[in-house]
């Protein structure tokens, strides 16, 4: 199996990358222009994984890896998995539920202006309609608001197993991304805040820090590609092997988010900077369909 990106997949990593850096920089990422999701929608990036437009899951995956390095926002994860398995139109926002189908209290982020919620009801997805004029308030990530509904609206299972590790693949990449944002923010630091006359990353202890850093990254990469490439290939082991990525992915955001902010000091935790925006978006990341220890253990039926 080659994990080694192809030039059409380097070309669409690199026009992510070249639009998100000019469209979604880091410091808008609490208040971003309202206007955004429409101009997600017109770069194709909420609707790329439509069943007619071919793409394949391994495609998919370096894309949103790449999104996700820029903290776009969390409702293109569920809207990209509506998009392939769900008759529904339009934005998904992610649904957090307490409990089964029914009852509970669900938690949408990023609610303004979806039409449905999407997220994991035991091991499969399910959706549910939203209300028209559901908008949120301030939650765990800056960048993303919260709603709650209590007691939850009836869900509707996706009978298709794929959609749930569809959801936990493109949240593994999302994830990724997060690690990655945090590896480059705490490298470039290091090249600029001085100590003793001298960039702090010329010491050994944050030259440590920063090489584990990209050594999580690069693991957790190459696992995700290749849980993307046995979902492509229909392997009867995809669904551990996307688990094994989501659980690799939410441990280097999580990590590389604490070290971005060791590295930053003691500004690294204040408002007025960004570090701390990595680590609270790691934190969510790990709420959507989390890695299964039955999985991971060999132990589903």
């Amino acid at each position: 199996m080659d994990l080694t990106p192809s030039a059409e997949q380097e070309a669409l990593i690199t026009a992510t990358a070249d639009w998100c850096a000019d469209n979604m920089p880091l410091e808008q990422a609490r208040q971003r222009p309202i206007a955004l999701w429409q101009e997600l929608e017109a770069m194709g990036w909420t609707a790329m994984t439509a069943p007619d437009m071919g793409l394949d899951h391994a495609t998919e995956a370096v894309v949103f890896a790449e999104l996700g390095r820029h903290l776009a926002p969390v409702g293109l994860v569920p809207s990209a998995v509506a998009a392939r398995w769900s008759p529904h139109a339009g934005k998904a926002a992610l649904a957090l539920l307490d409990g089964s189908l029914e009852g509970g209290m669900l938690r949408v982020f990023d609610p303004h202006g979806a039409v449905q919620a999407l997220g994991l009801a035991g091991h499969l997805a399910a959706t549910t309609e939203l209300p028209r004029d559901l908008d949120g308030g301030p939650s765990l990530d800056p960048t993303a608001s919260l709603a709650r509904l209590d007691p939850a609206p009836p869900f509707e299972a996706i009978a298709d197993p794929r959609a749930a590790l569809h959801l936990q693949l493109l949240a593994a990449a999302f994830a990724l991304g997060c690690a990655d944002a945090a590896r480059d923010m705490a490298a470039a630091y290091a090249k600029v805040r001085e100590q003793f006359e001298r960039p702090i990353g010329w010491f050994q202890a944050i030259k440590h820090i920063c090489a584990d850093m990209a050594v999580r990254c690069a693991v957790a990469r190459s696992q995700l590609y290749y849980a993307a490439c046995a979902l492509d290939a229909g392997a009867d082991d995809a669904a551990f092997h996307i688990a094994s990525a989501k659980l690799l992915a939410d441990q280097a955001a999580l990590e590389n988010g604490r070290a971005n902010i060791q590295v930053h000091g003691g500004i690294g935790m204040t408002d007025e900077a960004y570090p701390h925006l990595c680590l609270k978006r790691a934190h969510l990341l790990t709420f959507i369909a989390p890695a299964r220890r039955d999985i991971l253990l060999g132990d589903a039926a």
